[in-house]
């Protein structure tokens, strides 16, 4: 009997300060509550890598790949700061914080990342990556899109996040939403 697939993604934890700001940042979109599908504050994160339908079997070799990216990538400092929207202010659909400071060393831990899970046998990201921390999508159809004007304007104070490590997630839905399980943490070398 073939293995149940599970979904599994590769991120940066953030610090309880971008979940307050994400929080905070809720009432400046002008919508229906039901219109916006917050992402759970405790789920939070910077994505690297969205694998998706994972054998059980493949996690361990992954893990294996990001031990060994992680003894090639010093650790580096990125600042959240900013706020934006996908694809544009007229139809947004996912709402997130912006992404600054040593962002050269997160494409690169990126890089090596997509191109380690392709020596795997995973399919390369067809998309360029895109630094963001997604912390709302919206839905539609909808009769009304929603406001976000005042969420594009809102400010908050610069938030340095030291990236030191990176984790391997699984991520189960339920009807309450995402539900992320620890697989694996891996560190970057020293600076």
């Amino acid at each position: 009997m073939p293995e149940k697939l599970i979904r599994t993604f590769i991120s940066v934890d953030l610090s309880k300060e971008i979940r307050n700001i994400a929080h905070d940042l809720k009432p400046t979109v002008m919508a229906n509550p039901s219109v916006v599908k917050w992402v759970i504050e405790d789920n939070i994160h910077l994505t690297l890598r969205f694998i998706g339908p994972t054998a059980p079997g493949e996690v361990e070799k992954i893990k294996e790949l990001l031990s060994d990216i992680g003894r090639r990538h010093a650790d580096f400092s990125l600042i959240i700061s900013g706020v934006g929207c996908f694809p544009k202010k007229e139809r947004p659909r996912v709402l997130w914080l912006g992404v600054g400071g040593e962002v050269e060393a997160l494409i690169s831990l990126v890089a090596d990342i997509n191109s380690g899970m392709v020596g795997l046998g995973y399919p390369g990201d067809e998309r360029n990556y895109s630094p963001h921390v997604t912390i709302g999508k919206i839905r539609y159809p909808q009769k009304v899109t929603p406001d976000v004007t005042e969420y594009l304007n809102a400010n908050y104070a610069p938030v340095e996040i030291p990236v030191t490590k990176v984790r391997l997630y699984r991520s189960d839905t339920l009807p309450s939403g995402a539900v992320y399980s620890l697989l694996g943490t891996h560190q970057l070398a020293f600076k």
